[in-house]
């Protein structure tokens, strides 16, 4: 069980592997200044509004769960514009995936799925053109396919057809 912010997890940065950074899980309260500041957001009600309200959230979770190490009560950065002055593109990005994975793993997770909802899913995976996915939506089922990519290594068939032939065994 998650002890809230009390521990963190890190993150490492992309633009500089030697820096890694603490997140912790914002509260209720912190939450819903972030949905605040979202909606106070003027932006256009199509495909780059949207975009720039989910970067509007991003920014306003990850100064708020951003920690000093030493003392996680205590922020790193004071505002967003402190932040974004330390932190390129990808490091945001880095960031708030990393946050957005700390929270879905501290999370209840399939149990609160009902049985006829996983199988409509399962369905709707089984039959997407994912060869026709870019940008975002490549992105995000890359990610997905990643991250459940090693439980289903470890439980799958000891290697390809291709593989098979070429793999030496001793008699």
């Amino acid at each position: 069980m998650r002890l809230g912010q009390a521990v963190c997890d890190y993150v490492d940065l992309p633009s500089d592997s030697e820096i890694r950074l603490c997140i912790v899980p914002l509260t209720e309260a912190q939450y819903v200044q972030v949905l605040a500041k979202v909606v106070d957001t003027k932006a256009s009600d199509d495909l780059p509004g949207l975009a720039m309200r989910d970067r509007v959230q991003a920014n306003e979770i990850l100064v708020r769960a951003i920690r000093e190490e030493d003392d996680l009560t205590q922020r790193v950065y004071n505002n967003i514009e402190d932040m974004l002055e330390d932190l390129e593109v990808q490091d945001i990005d880095a960031l708030i995936d990393g946050y957005n994975e700390m929270m879905a793993t501290a999370s209840p997770s399939l149990e609160g799925i009902p049985q006829q909802e996983m199988d409509e899913l399962k369905k709707i995976l089984q039959t997407m053109d994912w060869n026709a996915l870019s940008g975002r939506s490549w992105y995000a089922a890359k990610r997905f396919l990643s991250t459940i990519s090693p439980e289903l290594l470890q439980v799958n068939s000891p290697g390809s057809s291709s593989t098979n032939s070429s793999t030496t065994t001793s008699e």
